[in-house]
C-alpha cells in the first residue's frame, strides 16, 4: 500500500547533509559522513520518524557477550544459529532498531546517506524474480534491507573510519567476536507470498519522488567473527525466514532458521554435484526450508545446495558473495570499460559449468585474501566495501586532485587502462561532473540485474 502520494511536495533533505561549494575536503567528508540520508521522503506517515544512522565508534575495544562460543556449528548448526539471532535481537527489538541515540552497543555502516531511504535507513538490495519466493508470485518485488554492527563490529569500523576523509583500509580485519545482524522487507505481499501473513511490516520511503510503501519483513540474516571458523574463512553466516505457519507468538519467534554456513565447499562442482551425488559439507540448511523451494524454478536456495536465503542469488551462496568485499584503492566511473571489467573481476555470480571459475569464486578465503589479486580485503563486510567504494567515488568526482591522500593503500590498474600512462589513464575514465554521479552501480550492492 502506497502512503503520502498526496503530499504537496517532498521533504527536504537533512539540512546537516548540506555541503557548501566550497567546502575543503576534510569539512565535506565529515559532513557527509555524518549524514544519515539524502533521499527524497513525500509524506512521513502519522507516528514515524525519520531514521537517524548511529557512528558512534568505540575507540577502545570493548568486551560484549558471546553466547555462541562453546557451541560446535558443525555439531548444533541450528542451536548456534538461534543462539546467534537471540543475540542479535535482545537490545534491539524494544526500540524497534532505532539505535540513534549514541549507543556504542551497535551501529551503522557509514557513506550510504545518498542511497538509504529516509524512514528506516534500507538500501535497496537484490530484487526477487517471478516465483523465487512462492508459486503465487507472478511479479518482481523489490527487497530492501539494513544491517546493525555490534560493539567489537563498531570498533573494527571506526578503526578505518577514524578520520572521515582518510579511511585506513591498509591490513583491515574486524576482531573475534564481530557480529552483524540485517533485516530485510520486501514489497511482495500476502496474496503471492502467503507465509508472509502477520509479518512486520515498516513504512519505507522506496517509491518514486520518497513515496511511502509499506514492505514486510521476510528475511534476517546474521554473520559473527568466529575463531572456531578459522581454519576456512574466519566467518560463521546464517540466515532466517519469516513463515506464518510456523509456531510462535510473535513475529520474531516465527523466524524459521534457513542454514548456517563456515564454508564454501569450493570442491563441489556442477559435476560432482550432479554426476556423483556431491552434498555440502561446511553448511547446514534446513531441510523442511529446503524442501518449500525445491519445487520452484530456483531449486535450491544457494548454489549445488549451499546456503543462501529466499531473498538472494540461488547461483551464489552467503560466504562467497560476502567474500567479494575489498577496496580498490581509487574510485570507480559508473559505466565505460572500467566499469564493465570491474564486473567481470568481482562478478554477482559465475557459470556453474566452468570449474575453474566456481572453485575461484567458491574459494574458502581467509580475511586478509582479496578476490581479486592487488587489492585489498575487507573482511567479508559488503556493507564496509560498499561505503568504501561510494567514499571513493565521491572523492574523484569531487577532489580527484586530492584522491591520493586518501588512501593508505595502492590503486588497482585495470587492464583498460594500461595501454598508455597509468594516471593519465586514470584522470581520463572518470565520471563527468554532474550531481550524484558517485551514487552509481556497485558490485556490493547485491542490487544485481
Amino acid at each position: 500500500m502506497l502512503l503520502g502520494i498526496f503530499a504537496i511536495a517532498p521533504r527536504p533533505a537533512h539540512a546537516a547533509c548540506d555541503v557548501a561549494e566550497n567546502a575543503s575536503l576534510d569539512t565535506a567528508a565529515s559532513i557527509l559522513f555524518k549524514c544519515s540520508s539524502t533521499m527524497a521522503l513525500s509524506g512521513l506517515p502519522a507516528g514515524e520518524k525519520e531514521f537517524v544512522a548511529n557512528f558512534s565508534f568505540p575507540k577502545t575495544l570493548p568486551a560484549v557477550e558471546t553466547p555462541w562460543r562453546g557451541i560446535d556449528f558443525r555439531v548444533q548448526p541450528e542451536r548456534y544459529l538461534r543462539t546467534l539471532l537471540a543475540y542479535g535481537l535482545k537490545d534491539n527489538v524494544s526500540i524497534d532498531w532505532r539505535i540513534e541515540k549514541g549507543s556504542q552497543s551497535w551501529c551503522h555502516a557509514p557513506w550510504f546517506q545518498d542511497i538509504r531511504e529516509r524512514i528506516h535507513g534500507m538500501t535497496r538490495e537484490r530484487g526477487s524474480r517471478l516465483f523465487e519466493l512462492s508459486e503465487h508470485q507472478r511479479s518482481r518485488d523489490e527487497n530492501w534491507a539494513i544491517g546493525f554492527y555490534n560493539g567489537v563490529g563498531c570498533y573494527g569500523l571506526g578503526q578505518v573510519w577514524g578520520d572521515p576523509a582518510r579511511p585506513k583500509t591498509k591490513a583491515m580485519v574486524f576482531p573475534p567476536n564481530t557480529f552483524a545482524i540485517k533485516l530485510l522487507f520486501t514489497t511482495a505481499p500476502v496474496s503471492r507470498v502467503p507465509y508472509l501473513t502477520g509479518s512486520k511490516i515498516w513504512n519505507a520511503a522506496i517509491g518514486e519522488g520518497g513515496s511511502v510503501q509499506e514492505m514486510r519483513l521476510l528475511q534476517v540474516d546474521v554473520a559473527v567473527k568466529d575463531p572456531a571458523a578459522g581454519a576456512l574463512t574466519g566467518w560463521v553466516f546464517g540466515t532466517f525466514m519469516y513463515d506464518a505457519y510456523a509456531a510462535g507468538d510473535d513475529v520474531w519467534s516465527k523466524l524459521v532458521p534457513v542454514g548456517l554456513m563456515w564454508g564454501n565447499d569450493p570442491e563441489l562442482t556442477a559435476k560432482k554435484y550432479q554426476e556423483d551425488g556431491g552434498t555440502v559439507q561446511e553448511s547446514w540448511v534446513n531441510p523442511t526450508v529446503a524442501a518449500r523451494f525445491f519445487s520452484l524454478p530456483r531449486h535450491h536456495l544457494g548454489l549445488f545446495g549451499r546456503l543462501n536465503g529466499p531473498v538472494d542469488n540461488f547461483k551464489s551462496a552467503c560466504l562467497a558473495c560476502h567474500a567479494r568485499a575489498l577496496d580498490w584503492g581509487r574510485g570507480i566511473p559508473p559505466e565505460g570499460p572500467v566499469f564493465d571489467e570491474m564486473n567481470g573481476l568481482l562478478p554477482f555470480t559465475i557459470n556453474p559449468y566452468d570449474e575453474q571459475a566456481l572453485r575461484h569464486y567458491f574459494k574458502n578465503r581467509a580475511p586478509t585474501e582479496p578476490f581479486v589479486a592487488e587489492t585489498q580485503s575487507l573482511d567479508y563486510s559488503l556493507q564496509l566495501a560498499g561505503g568504501i567504494f561510494n567514499f571513493r567515488r565521491w572523492v574523484d568526482l569531487k577532489f580527484s586532485s586530492q584522491a591520493a591522500e586518501t588512501r593508505d593503500v595502492a590503486p588497482y590498474i585495470f587492464e583498460a587502462e594500461k595501454s598508455g600512462n597509468a594516471e593519465a589513464a586514470l584522470s581520463r575514465i572518470l565520471p563527468p561532473t554532474q550531481d550524484r554521479s558517485h551514487v552509481g552501480p556497485s558490485p556490493f550492492s547485491r542490487d544485481e540485474p
